[in-house]
């Protein structure tokens, strides 16, 4: 008995149209393409069963089309249910109003929708995410290739499935990411497979065979599921057709997926950057970038300090120099911004010390003045960290300045070295900086905070900074002092083990250290894909021509259609309407987020300005930091009961205050709001 030939075609109520066409290339294409079916509502899978319960032929009506909000695609109409009774009548009726309509004889009505290649790149098909309100299934129909094309019945008990890929086209050859993408050509461009790999989705360029590329699954491809949907045509005759929703959500995930490298030994389309040691993340993160915050705050702290410019009259520019602090007025703001410095330089220091213990013990060894317990010899990239760790000290010179108003038996250590070990002399140092509640105090500090003082940045003085070549002219101080800490950053990734520690936590690399393939405009073609897996490699998975190509619109695109939201407000907001609403939505607060919020109950907007302004505006905060709530000696959390309704007037408004300020920045004013009239919609009846 001859194999059965199993093909993919397109949904069979597209057939008719493809009959009375003389192109056989045009009708080719309609009959074996899937089709993209768009549906602009919620309610789509009802919508596509009632389709195909009572008028099938009205499929091609779903055929996605070009649209943007300013023009959207016009929805079929919504279908009438019809008795079960009378439903063979009806669809007979329909059968004979189509014969005598010439927009609807085969051939005529939506043929041009239908045909790929009568499709110019522009106006381009972008697919909208269901935040828009758009929903997309890819269909197509599993048929046996003899007279009358009938279905093909997918066997389960043989394991048979059917599902999709999602492709995304590139140009042939090298890609160059400093030009432009050239136009796109779907019979040149190459398809690339989004395989899943141990680092996560990756784009993998699929070789061509017989000048088609595409035309085979790759291993490891992401394969999307898709379910049969039964239907009767005009004829009598029971069909089905398999449709599968298409992930537009997902767009970022496509977008930002990074290249596979070739396995054959091939070159690759483009040379993207090695993925850095994920063990430097822990670093970046919690070491050397805050670090170069702290610089960043110390200097605006010494502009802040310095004053503002003041011109010696009306209209005259601020050419003359600035107005510093007076003398009576420095300590206090100076105190507030060392405190907070020196907070920020305990923590990363604690945590330099244990990720340097943890994940280059060898290092943490060689600080201490012993030799590694592992007794291999030193390697150069260990021993400079050592030196460039050793070699960042503070001015000794300093030390009166910085222990002026702080308690007695406080000390300053001289290097980043002293604060590495101090603050892992003693497991209770650490315990007690991850148990402090107040605010650091230099004048009266909780007993918990440490007693030494190794500021990483500081307002008025030199900070220490690791003694290390640039390999560029710095624009200032900050630039060159943010520079070194980024050569101390490449130090410690040398001197990291090739095999991480026994026991060391070793994070995965974060998205953000993923460089995408290309960010530029996507395009993207499905392929459905059946499969025999019984059968092994003599009935290789068959997949279907690609569908029309699309591109995946991003959340905020401009073109995309906009889900009609609206949001009601309290109606009556006199006193007497605001105190019936109901104080239903509860925060607990913590006793620490409690102290914190009382603090800022006494402050107010004019408060906060005045903070950030140099003399002669500045004016420090009016209350300190006052610990934890309390009630009779006890720490206490709060449960606070609020309006939902009376905030949403408070988020509308300050809305309005926040987008009037910034319309100086962004000038976005005018495409912000536009409001109608709306007469008679009182307060009060």
């Amino acid at each position: 008995m001859a194999k059965e030939q199993i093909q993919w075609a397109s949904p069979p109520p597209l057939w008719t149209h493809a009959a009375g066409l003389n192109d056989l290339g045009a009708r080719r294409s309609i009959v074996r393409q899937p089709v993209i079916l768009r549906f602009a509502a919620d309610t789509f899978m009802e919508d596509l069963a009632d389709l195909l319960e009572n008028d099938p032929a009205r499929l091609p009506d779903l055929v996605a089309n070009p649209e943007t909000w300013r023009g959207p695609t016009v929805s079929p109409e919504p279908i009438k249910p019809v008795p079960l009774f009378a439903r063979t009548m009806s669809r007979l009726g329909l059968t004979a109003a189509r014969a005598n309509d010439p927009a609807l004889v085969p051939g005529g009505k939506g043929v041009s929708s239908l045909i790929p290649a009568n499709i110019p790149a522009t106006p381009k098909l972008k697919l909208y995410q269901p935040v828009h309100q758009r929903h997309y299934l890819v269909s197509s129909s599993l048929v046996c290739g003899r007279v009358g094309l009938p279905d093909h019945t997918i066997n389960a008990g043989r394991h048979e499935r059917a599902s999709f890929v999602l492709r995304r086209m590139f140009p042939p050859g090298p890609l160059d990411l400093d030009t432009k993408l050239p136009p796109f050509d779907a019979n040149t461009w190459e398809e690339y497979a989004f395989i899943a790999s141990a680092k996560g989705y990756a784009w993998q360029r699929i070789a061509r065979v017989n000048s088609q590329s595409g035309s085979q699954l790759i291993a490891g491809e992401e394969q999307l599921p898709m379910f049969p949907m039964n239907f009767t045509e005009d004829n009598g005759l029971r069909r089905r057709l398999l449709a599968g929703l298409i992930p537009v959500g997902k767009r970022e995930a496509y977008m930002g997926a990074t290249l596979n490298k070739p396995t054959d030994g091939s070159a690759p389309v483009i040379v993207l950057p090695d993925e850095p040691d994920p063990r430097m993340h822990l670093f970046w993160s919690q070491v050397t970038e805050p670090w170069k915050k702290l610089l960043e705050q110390s200097d605006s702290g010494s502009r802040l300090n310095s004053g503002s410019p003041v011109p010696t009259t009306v209209g005259d520019p601020p050419v003359f120099p600035p107005t510093p602090i007076p003398d009576a007025k420095l300590p206090t703001n100076l105190k507030s911004m060392r405190e907070q410095m020196q907070t920020g330089s305990w923590y990363i220091v604690l945590d330099f010390a244990n990720l340097l213990k943890e994940q280059t013990p060898r290092v943490w060894d060689l600080l201490h003045g012993t030799q590694p317990a592992s007794g291999e010899p030193i390697n150069s990239d260990e021993q400079a960290l050592v030196d460039a760790i050793g070699n960042t000290k503070l001015d000794t010179n300093q030390s009166g300045a910085l222990l002026d108003g702080t308690p007695t038996g406080t000390t300053v250590v001289a290097s980043l070295k002293d604060a590495l070990i101090t603050i892992r002399s003693s497991q209770q140092i650490e315990d007690d900086l991850e148990s402090v509640k107040t605010s650091y105090d230099r004048k009266e500090p909780d007993a918990k905070w440490p007693d030494f003082l190794f500021p990483l940045a500081d307002p008025k003085l030199t900070p220490p900074i690791p003694d290390l070549p640039i390999s560029v002219v710095p624009k200032d101080a900050l630039d060159e002092r943010s520079r070194k800490v980024d050569e101390l950053a490449k130090l410690i990734e040398a001197a990291l083990p090739e095999t991480p520690p026994a026991g060391a936590n070793v994070p995965l690399n974060p998205l953000i250290s993923q460089r995408p393939m290309d960010m530029r405009d996507g395009w993207f073609v499905v392929r459905c894909v059946f499969e025999r897996p019984e059968c092994g490699p003599i009935d290789p998975p068959l997949l279907s021509e690609p569908t029309r190509a699309f591109q995946m619109a991003g959340f905020f695109d401009p073109d995309a259609p906009a889900r009609p939201i609206r949001i009601a407000l309290p109606v009556d907001t006199s006193p007497a309407g605001l105190r019936k609403f109901d104080k239903n939505t509860a925060f607990m607060i913590s006793d620490m987020l409690c102290g914190q919020i009382d603090r800022v109950k006494g402050m107010t907007l004019g408060d906060l300005v005045l903070s950030v302004l140099p003399w002669p505006f500045h004016q420090d905060l009016p209350k300190t930091d006052g610990g934890p709530c309390t009630a009779g000696g006890i720490e206490v959390g709060m449960i606070c009961s609020l309006s939902i309704p009376i905030i949403t007037i408070c988020a509308l408004l300050m809305l309005m205050i926040i987008v009037s300020l910034l319309d100086i920045i962004f000038r976005w004013m005018p495409f912000f709001i536009f409001c109608f009239p709306f007469p008679k919609f009182k307060s009060k009846s």
